[in-house]
């Protein structure tokens, strides 16, 4: 097994700069944030699941500590060549792979496009397709209609998908307010985590070519009948973005693969239900 040392790391992977953070010990899992241009740090301490694995947390090019691409390079290919290009860099055979939310998109193309490049694949709060979201994104949201942020939140939401930003800084202006959706319960654990991530930077150049290139279109599962490795689909019930059915459908049309949903729990799961999220993941990473 690859012994790797702990610390920050700047790479130059395809003709961009990429920063990863690595720690931990055990079998190497090789971990892909969401957004697209979100900072790799929302992980936070990965529920502490470093205790079995090594975990490579890899900041996507063009967000967080990483440089930027060429023109508009973000489509999944893009990023899934980036984890490629990491994963012989370091010298790992078949590392286990984990992405969460664009970053399970990002991990299912890295699936069936270097099958043989990796062990074990986990698929979290994540889908394989975006839908008719926006068309339904009131309906989505509505069990927070009560909150006394909710007016505001909804309006930054709206204005995300709206495209009604300019700057990195408009945009971590509205995800600071959005993000409160993303949880079940924007309760006392939700509130420190937000205070500890919302001011992390987002960058608008990636999140742009997701939103108004690849959305609309995104349909993986044709392509899902590929990945045979062991994977293991997580879902949380109160997810409003990439909610259960999604989760289903990924389930449905990859060969080895199983479900866990996290009943209390939105689209954070580590956060929300650490302790089974620990549990879950070393299982499945043991088994």
């Amino acid at each position: 097994m690859t012994q790797l040392t702990a610390g920050e790391y700047d790479l130059s992977l395809n003709g961009v700069r990429i920063h990863c953070t690595v720690r931990g010990s055990g079998p190497v899992m090789i971990a892909h944030s969401g957004g697209p241009g979100t900072d790799a740090r929302l992980w936070d301490d990965f529920a502490k699941i470093d205790d079995f694995v090594t975990i490579v947390a890899i900041h996507p090019r063009g967000s967080g500590l990483s440089g930027p691409a060429a023109g508009d390079a973000y489509l999944l290919p893009d990023y899934a060549a980036d984890v490629e290009a990491l994963r012989v860099h370091l010298g790992l055979e078949k590392p286990i792979l984990m992405g969460w939310s664009h970053g399970g998109m990002v991990a299912q193309q890295f699936g069936f496009t270097y099958p043989d490049s990796l062990s074990k694949l986990i698929l979290f709060d994540t889908s394989a397709y975006v839908g008719d979201f926006l068309n339904n994104i009131e309906a989505a949201v509505q069990n927070f209609k009560d909150q006394p942020w909710f007016e505001k939140s909804f309006a930054a939401l709206k204005a995300e998908w709206a495209g009604e930003y300019k700057t990195d800084e408009d945009m971590a202006r509205l995800w600071a307010e959005e993000m409160k959706f993303y949880f079940k319960q924007f309760d006392g654990r939700a509130e420190a985590y937000h205070e500890r991530t919302k001011d992390l930077p987002i960058n608008i150049a990636s999140l742009k070519t997701f939103n108004d290139k690849e959305a609309a279109t995104l349909d993986l599962r044709p392509n899902l009948k590929k990945i045979t490795v062991p994977t293991l689909v997580i879902v949380g019930r109160h997810d409003f973005i990439t909610n259960l059915a999604m989760a289903e459908e990924m389930v449905k049309h990859i060969p080895n693969a199983r479900l866990e949903i996290f009943e209390d729990s939105g689209h954070f799961a580590l956060v929300e239900e650490p302790e089974k999220f620990y549990r879950v993941i070393k299982e499945f990473v043991e088994s």
